[in-house]
């Protein structure tokens, strides 16, 4: 939906511009499909210079569409009798998207600009995609059958530390039903025929668990839950429950730590504090998108700083052209996989003693993992996959 453009009062022409592109990627590879909601609010502002300066109010590294919409959304959850929320089924909204949606997006940005304007100084990006576990434990498995036995767990990048409870969640993947007991279900769909029953394998004992971030969440601050459910998107209505539940099995979990902590200086001393001496498995879902290129290689050698210490599994759930970048020994990182940024690329880097190392893709998925593509050989390019 186009609107004619304001002239800028704040921001270079080249910054407005990469928002502008940032938001019509953003509408086409994240939201199309997923959310109708968003997908129609990310390619009106896309063309509306005055909403794009507000996340110019914010760090570099946060100016992302997901904050703009997740602060809004956060300020809808005080705000529900108003036109915007009647868009919004988490808010109680039935309104189906028309017309209406970006006046009624951009008057209520006008109207709590204020607020607005604090959030995206103070806020950062924090989402816990509890179906990424799905790709933890398919990288779990590959682990497993190479170091069976106990493994320690860090995720960095962890936000509230929700993907280091994966053990205490059910899984239903395919039509299969899920057997374990707990509140929290996780569906993924899996594609290319493969048996759902032989992809995640056996739940490993998991002796530590520790996560690494530069902004933890504290599942305590009633205000910080509300900041990670502000993520969740408007018509995922399940999703909300999802995270609720999974919300409540952490706080009633003992022995999850998240501290804050940078993946690219402090990965390496923060695992060489985990107690034991058992392989430690990293698992990353979306870091590299928030790293630059000299930060993916500093990353890359934490994790091999660390493997000079002890075993160390990479797992990770990343866009294919940025896992092209951490020297991963993939042929396959080679070809038109590492331009198929619509997907993500699951996958396991083994590091032992003296810089041995394993590495493997072994799917590509949905980057929320609504579906999961497990591959057919060692090599697979996943060109079959559409």
């Amino acid at each position: 939906m186009a609107t004619e453009r304001n002239q800028p009062t704040a921001g270079t022409a080249g910054e407005i511009r990469r928002l502008e592109r940032f938001f019509r990627i953003f509408a086409a590879t994240q939201c199309h499909g997923r959310s109708l909601v968003y997908e129609r609010l990310s390619e009106a502002i896309a063309g509306d210079d005055d909403t794009l300066r507000l996340l110019l109010q914010t760090p570099a590294e946060q100016q992302r569409p997901s904050l703009l919409l997740a602060a809004v959304n956060l300020l809808l959850a005080s705000h529900a009798g108003s036109a915007l929320a009647a868009y919004y089924p988490t808010h109680g909204g039935r309104r189906p998207p028309d017309a209406q949606l970006f006046p009624a997006f951009s008057a209520f940005c006008a109207e709590h600009r204020g607020d607005l304007t604090r959030l995206l100084r103070e806020g950062s990006t924090q989402t816990n995609e509890i179906r990424r576990c799905v790709a933890l434990r398919v990288g779990l498995a590959r682990v497993q059958r190479h170091w069976p036995g106990p493994l320690a767990l860090a995720e960095a990048g962890a936000s509230a530390g929700l993907n280091l409870l994966f053990d205490r969640y059910r899984y239903r993947l395919g039509g299969d039903e899920p057997t374990a007991a707990s509140r929290v279900v996780v569906s993924c769909e899996i594609r290319g025929g493969a048996p759902a029953g032989k992809i995640l394998g056996a739940i490993p004992e998991i002796t530590s668990r520790l996560g690494i971030d530069t902004q933890p969440v504290s599942l305590a601050d009633p205000s910080a839950r509300a900041w990670l459910e502000a993520f969740i998107w408007p018509e995922q209505t399940g999703d909300l429950a999802t995270l609720r539940a999974a919300i409540d099995v952490a706080r009633s979990a003992p022995g999850v730590t998240v501290v804050r902590g940078d993946a690219t200086t402090d990965t390496a001393r923060l695992l060489s504090g985990l107690p034991g001496s058992e392989p430690v498995v990293v698992f990353t879902a979306s870091l590299l998108s928030y790293l630059t290129p000299a930060g993916r290689a500093a990353f890359a050698d934490q994790l091999c700083l660390a493997a000079g210490r002890r075993p160390v599994a990479w797992v990770f759930a990343e866009a294919p052209g940025l896992a092209a970048t951490m020297s991963l020994a993939a042929p396959a990182l080679a070809g038109p996989l590492a331009r198929r940024n619509t997907l993500y690329l699951v996958g396991a880097s083994l590091r032992g003693p003296g810089d041995t190392r394993d590495d493997r893709l072994l799917a590509v998925a949905d980057p929320y993992l609504r579906w999961l593509a497990p591959a057919r050989s060692s090599t697979d390019d996943f060109a079959w996959v559409r």
